[in-house]
């Protein structure tokens, strides 16, 4: 019999992905036909490489209003600065100055409107529209091809993401999150990966999922080895700094299907059921939660024995 008190660790299963903001879905801004894609899957990128060139009627009607501000802008500042010579001799009226400048401003906001749409379609004649990459990285999908209509809001036309910019995601259960913090220390173990590797947490979701009832924890790998991709999965073992009661799993017993119990000693040969809340088992031992008071000593060889109908060990 006995109860063993010490750090406790969570467990929980995990998986490569991007780092937050080291992928890119890149769409386009107007509706138009794919002219030509310039890279494939696999390929680096540098931010600001053209990914794909789109035919689109809107950009060649953004670029020619961005032309036409920019000559009404040029004219309403001929203006005012006509008004202003004509005021400083001594000829001008002033209604007719005050009409100068309300005309100036409103030119100035619809240029700035115009410049700021033909921005988003970038350098470029007519109707194309060169598509380039928001981020520096790899290519690591293309959903289009030469020919194919687009349209803004549609499936991303290529993803782009940076495969040196990795984290690991551990889906924690809700019951383990309040022991896991920012900084704590994790050993990880991937299955591409040929030895166990230290990381730490970085981020902890605030959001529980309704049915798996876990939340996200980023973790930062120390060292991440070469070749580590997306997608790879493992387990996460998070350390923690709280301490609690913990029990050889053999010592828990399951009821019912859903019942957990331990049998406290209560005397000479004698021994009380009792019913507690536990955690995932790590290693071989269990945390007990709740049910089990210091100095409580728990049958841990044996315990089946005791109760006839449990139906399996923890």
């Amino acid at each position: 019999m006995g109860v063993a008190t010490g750090s406790v660790d969570v467990a929980a299963p995990a998986h490569v992905t991007f780092r937050d903001g080291a992928r890119s879905r890149v769409g386009v801004p107007f509706s138009g036909r794919v002219v030509s894609v310039n890279v494939k899957t696999g390929d680096p990128v540098r931010a600001g490489d053209p990914l794909l060139t789109v035919a689109a009627p809107d950009a060649a009607a953004a670029r020619t209003a961005r032309e036409a501000a920019r000559a009404a802008l040029e004219e309403a500042q001929t203006a005012v600065e006509r008004e202003d010579r004509m005021k400083d001799a001594g000829v001008g009226i002033e209604r007719e100055r005050l009409e100068a400048v309300a005309h100036l401003t409103t030119c100035r906001a619809e240029s700035d409107q115009a410049e700021a749409t033909a921005r988003v379609i970038g350098e470029g004649r007519g109707l194309d529209l060169v598509v380039r990459a928001p981020i520096s990285g790899m290519v690591i999908d293309v959903k289009t091809s030469t020919g194919a209509s687009v349209e803004p809001g549609g499936d991303p036309l290529v993803e782009i993401g940076d495969p040196n910019a990795l984290w690991v995601v551990a889906d924690v259960a809700d019951h383990d999150l309040p022991f896991v913090g920012p900084g704590s220390k994790a050993i990880i173990e991937l299955d591409a990966a040929s030895a166990p590797l230290t990381a730490r947490v970085v981020a902890v979701g605030a959001v529980v999922s309704d049915a798996l009832r876990t939340a996200p924890v980023r973790l930062a790998l120390d060292a991440p080895p070469a070749g580590l991709r997306p997608g790879t999965f493992g387990r996460a073992r998070i350390a923690t700094t709280v301490s609690g009661t913990t029990l050889p799993s053999e010592a828990v017993l399951i009821k019912g299907g859903k019942e957990t119990i331990v049998y406290v000693a209560a005397g000479d040969d004698l021994f009380e059921r009792r019913v507690v809340s536990v955690g995932r088992p790590v290693e071989g031992r269990v945390r007990v939660l709740s049910g089990l008071a210091p100095g409580d000593q728990v049958v841990v060889e044996g315990a089946l024995l005791l109760d006839g109908s449990a139906e399996q060990l923890l």
